[in-house]
């Protein structure tokens, strides 16, 4: 089983980067969207691994750091969301932010996800509630209302991501938010 995964970036595609090791093999390597969007050609990587094997295909799937990986093996024990629904649901924010949205039963949250509709989200939920172990530092900032918002006024959802997981976590009210978010993206 591998467990990481260190090379230089040969290509990066729209989910998933190729990496050469130093004994020259390539892999192609599934990541999340936040990941991609950091990955230069050219640069020395290490990512950790989790290997799926299914009946047509060797599937690597790929992280920058340990939490995200013990999500996705998390998302991956509940049924109804395999590697790639597990991908999206994290490129919704930070592991600790999906942890804090899961342990607080933010159903809107993980339906933002392409492919998870609301009962999986709930089954999400049901599932891992006990098991997400979210740190007291971690304070989800989501707010859907925000979000759509940013989206309505035109901004990438990679931006609006980016931007409401840099929100004060003293800011309560949802306008003072979407202000703190837009200040925050400029």
């Amino acid at each position: 089983m591998f467990y990481s995964l260190k090379g230089k970036i040969l290509k990066v595609d729209e989910n998933s980067i190729a990496i050469e090791t130093a004994g020259g093999e390539g892999y192609s390597v599934h990541m999340p969207q936040g990941a991609i969007s950091k990955a230069v050609i050219g640069e020395e990587v290490r990512v950790i691994t989790r290997l799926f094997v299914r009946d047509d295909a060797l599937e690597i799937f790929g992280f920058f750091n340990e939490r995200e990986k013990e999500l996705f093996d998390l998302l991956n024990t509940v049924s109804g969301v395999g590697p790639r629904a597990a991908m999206t649901i994290l490129d919704l924010g930070s592991a600790e932010d999906i942890r804090a949205g899961i342990a607080t039963g933010k159903v809107e949250m993980l339906t933002k996800s392409f492919g998870i509709g609301k009962k999986t989200a709930e089954r999400i939920i049901v599932e891992l509630r006990d098991k997400v172990k979210s740190t007291s530092e971690a304070i989800s900032n989501w707010d859907d209302d925000v979000y759509e918002a940013l989206l309505k006024l035109g901004y990438r959802r990679e931006d609006a991501k980016e931007a409401m997981k840099k929100i004060d976590p003293e800011i309560k009210t949802t306008n003072e938010k979407l202000k703190d978010a837009i200040r925050k993206m400029k």
